[in-house]
């Protein structure tokens, strides 16, 4: 009986092939060895600066007063029950009024500025400093929102059904009006176009929340979009660029113009602490995750189709989170951060000082800052 046979190679070809594979193995680590240079070589390095230029404005903040905030890109509105402070963006202090609201609330777009007194009944509209119309409704308002053109869509607390959803004019005129019959809604928005308005309502009447998405243009009486989705509820609706960003607590859906929806971003195991939205520029901030031990905050930037377009992290938690163009800014204690749109870090800036908020006042590379005592403009670019 014959013995199996067994192919034994050369020893010469065992040899060749030892050295291939270590040549390889070289190549790959050369290699990972260069774009690693490449990458820190070519990477910007942040710009610390130390003495930003920062100056406080003429007026102080009364004491015992609790002053909210809010800036349109004309003009810094600090306001209370007891009285409202209108500076422009030289930091000129032009006028202080009373608002008359128990529970002054704001919508900003572009230049315009709407006050609402939520759960009460009136409303104030500003174009720049200045007040352009007052007027009240007949029911409790529920939550507003402006465009950039001045338009507010405004729900309110229904009788015979649950909301009334309604478009306003600047100088107060209501043209469109819909009623929710047993439907909550929870946000809604109205487009540049000063036509289309999306709403977010929702139905608990089974035990559990369903979520219609809901847009109409004011000139038809019926939706052209009316999406149902079980057990997710968006509070927030933002027109953009012509796109509509539904911000929940565990998803954001996205949706075109046309009221088709074209991108979502799952929040997985992170937690929504703030949003910040300029065009077609998301900014969401997250949570830590088991993904990024150390961090406390992640800051992550996304597209309209909801692709994540960047990523920075915080190693402790943050005040303020704001967006314009394509300039992102928060703060790391009293030094504040500034990132472009796709959240790499260029530039540090070391204040010496707390700050409560801020906001991109005018410009790119202005903001003003809020204080304890009052408020102070800031140079992003000094």
């Amino acid at each position: 009986m014959r013995s199996p046979m067994f192919y034994k190679p050369k020893i010469s070809h065992r040899i060749l092939w030892a050295v291939i594979i270590t040549f390889i193995a070289l190549a790959l680590i050369f290699g990972a060895v260069f774009l690693a240079r490449w990458y820190f070589g070519n990477k910007q390095e942040v710009q610390v600066s130390e003495n930003p230029s920062v100056t406080p404005l003429s007026f102080e903040l009364e004491p015992g007063i609790h002053y909210e905030n809010t800036v349109s890109n004309s003009a810094l509105f600090l306001y209370s029950a007891e009285n409202t402070k209108i500076v422009n963006t030289n930091g000129d202090l032009i006028e202080e009024i009373s608002l008359k609201m128990s529970h002054p609330t704001t919508s900003v777009k572009g230049d315009y500025t709407l006050f609402y007194d939520m759960g009460g009944r009136n409303i104030l509209v500003f174009n720049k400093t200045k007040q352009v119309s007052t007027f009240s409704l007949e029911e409790s308002i529920v939550l507003a929102s402006v465009n950039e053109h001045g338009y507010a869509v405004i729900v309110t607390k229904g009788t015979q059904h649950k909301c009334s959803v309604s478009v306003y004019t600047p100088d107060g005129e209501e043209v469109f009006k819909w009623n929710s019959g047993n439907l909550s809604v929870v946000g809604a928005d109205i487009a540049n176009n000063n036509k289309d308005i999306t709403v977010s309502a929702i139905n608990t009447d089974e035990g559990n929340v369903k979520t219609h998405i809901i847009m109409f243009n004011i000139a038809k009486e019926k939706p052209f979009t009316n999406d149902l989705y079980d057990k997710e509820m968006y509070s927030i609706i933002r027109y953009s660029s012509g796109y509509v960003y539904c911000i929940g607590s565990n998803k954001t859906r996205i949706y075109n113009s046309y009221g088709k929806s074209i991108g979502e971003i799952p929040y997985e195991d992170r937690e929504l602490l703030q949003y910040a939205l300029a065009d077609d520029l998301l900014i969401l901030a997250f949570s830590g995750s088991s993904d990024s031990p150390g961090a406390t905050v992640e800051i992550k930037s996304y597209n309209h189709n909801g692709n994540e377009t960047g990523s920075f992290s915080c190693s402790q938690s943050f005040e303020f989170l704001s967006v314009k163009g394509n300039t992102i800014v928060l703060n790391n204690g009293r030094t504040i951060s500034v990132l472009d749109s796709h959240c790499q870090e260029k530039r540090q800036l070391n204040l010496g000082l707390d700050l409560l908020d801020f906001d991109f006042f005018g410009n790119q590379n202005k903001g003003v800052g809020i204080t304890a005592a009052g408020a102070v403009l800031i140079q992003l670019n000094s």
